[in-house]
């Protein structure tokens, strides 16, 4: 063998030494991570993957129980909004009509999560009610009465609330019920005013409406502490507690019966805008496939009067920085709809699963049984999020499935993360907890300038220790990014 041969073969042979070391030192440092008390009785599941310039570049720097399925939390929502941008198309979106036939106004939802979303639609001026205000305003231009007003929400079924979810927590807003037509989150939002001490409070509702009752007996006191809270499988409401300031954030409370909320705001608004309804709002779910039916055969007795279009990609976008439940659950439904022909839970893990299939990912790393996470029922394994994580990197909508993740001490819910750490603007990632239950999987471009890709999961950790578990998962992102830095330093040396 010649010297320069020796010479290369020197130089290979060490910088292989440098790396084996950097990715000893990795494992050293994540395995000392997971020797934390708060993990002694946990179960553990990662998989680090350095993604490369393709798909075929891949290669994998740690792993602890990669296959071992796990409860998710919200982390589920990663799979969820990757399967809809899949199978529905990033072109695809949510159509909320307005039709009238034979005298009746027909309003038919289309599963659409964003519909009067408050906190959603403040970002443009619009208030929850703005969409009906408009039709409302230029229908009355040609129309002043109909007889009934018509809901169909028939693009999902009537099960509102998913069995597995905590029955104690149904009038808090991540437990909002879900249906084929939605209004402001499905959620009731009202907001004081203080008077006198001891008196009573003033309060109005965002929107105003009829459609539900409150009862007050929150007075004006020394603190603010106002509770609102429904009668269950009721709208009747009652504000309490003591209110020592006006409320800029409005105290909310979930709804009952979403469709006839929209269907009933709608009414309202008819009427201020000199509408007269001869009849009620009732519900009628065979509108929408008569509606169909009447396009193929060119039946003129439906008119379309106006039409609510939302892109897919505002929905994905809010489901995974914002962790909407009620996001994640209508993109859920409205697969199993497209799949196959019903918007159930039961059809929309159906087809979530066919997605993983196609990825190749064997059926014993996981149980669906919901699109947000919130059922402890749903299991995953680190692998599997990673694998569809890397799927999702090299697709053709990466641009927007990056986005549509939050970004560390920047936005969503990320946004207080990673405090007084330099991976702050470099962690693109889903959060996810549930009582103990908490995850991290996402995306880290490392110092090395490369990017690489992490789930990190722990289960069966101590109540109440969820905020020590995030400080332990931004350790081992840490420990990626020494890692990264390490090797590259190796190359270069």
């Amino acid at each position: 063998m010649g010297r320069r041969a020796l010479l290369t073969l020197a130089f290979v042979t060490c910088l292989l030494t440098s790396f084996a070391a950097a990715s000893a030192d990795l494992a050293d440092d994540i395995d000392t991570v997971l020797h934390d008390k708060l993990l002694t009785h946990a179960s553990v599941g990662i998989d680090i993957v350095r993604l490369g310039n393709s798909a075929a570049d891949v290669s994998t720097i740690y792993r602890t129980d990669p296959t071992l399925p796990l409860v998710p939390a919200s982390n589920l929502k990663v799979i969820t909004t990757s399967a809809a941008l899949e199978q529905l198309g990033p072109d695809f979106k949510f159509r909320t009509l307005l039709l009238y036939h034979d005298g009746d106004l027909v309003l038919v939802g289309d599963g659409d999560p964003t519909f009067g979303d408050a906190e959603l639609l403040k970002k443009v001026g619009w208030d929850v009610d703005t969409v009906f205000k408009t039709w409302a305003t230029g229908l009355a231009k040609n129309l002043h009465a109909a007889r009934d007003l018509l809901v169909d929400d028939s693009i999902f079924d009537d099960e509102f609330l998913h069995p597995n979810w905590p029955a104690d927590q149904t009038q808090k807003r991540y437990v909002a019920e879900i249906a084929g037509l939605n209004l402001n989150a499905n959620c009731a939002d009202i907001y004081v005013r203080p008077r006198g001490v001891g008196q009573l409070v003033d309060f109005w509702t965002d929107p105003m409406t009829h459609y539900f009752s409150v009862k007050n007996s929150c007075i004006t006191g020394n603190e603010n502490a106002i509770w609102l809270s429904r009668q269950p499988g009721t709208n009747d409401l009652t504000l309490r507690g003591t209110a020592r300031w006006t409320n800029v954030v409005p105290v909310w409370v979930t709804i009952h019966d979403p469709p006839m909320y929209a269907g009933t705001l709608l009414a309202e608004n008819l009427k201020s805008a000199g509408i007269s309804l001869t009849g009620t709002v009732k519900r009628d779910r065979t509108a929408r496939d008569a509606y169909l039916a009447a396009l193929h055969t060119n039946n003129s007795t439906w008119t379309l009067l106006a039409v609510h279009e939302t892109p897919l990609l505002s929905v994905i976008d809010r489901a995974n920085k914002d962790s909407m439940n009620l996001y994640a659950e209508c993109l859920c439904k409205r697969l199993g709809y497209a799949k196959s022909g019903a918007g159930t839970w039961q059809n929309g893990t159906a087809a979530v699963g066919g997605f993983l299939s196609s990825l190749n990912i064997p059926a014993s790393q996981y149980t669906l049984d919901d699109g947000c996470g919130l059922s402890k029922s749903n299991a995953i394994s680190s692998h599997l999020m990673v694998t569809v994580l890397t799927h999702d990197y090299f697709g053709p909508n990466a641009a927007a499935w990056l986005a549509s993740l939050s970004v560390a001490g920047e936005d969503g819910t990320l946004a207080e993360r990673f405090h007084g750490s330099d991976l702050r603007g470099r962690v693109i990632a889903k959060t996810g907890f549930v009582n103990g239950v908490s995850c991290l999987s996402g995306y880290l471009h490392a110092k090395d300038d490369n990017w690489y890709c992490f789930s990190i999961m722990f289960n069966g950790i101590p109540e109440g220790t969820n905020s020590t578990a995030k400080v332990l998962q931004e350790r081992i992102v840490h420990a990626m990014d020494q890692h990264a830095l390490a090797v590259a330093q190796a190359r270069a040396n």
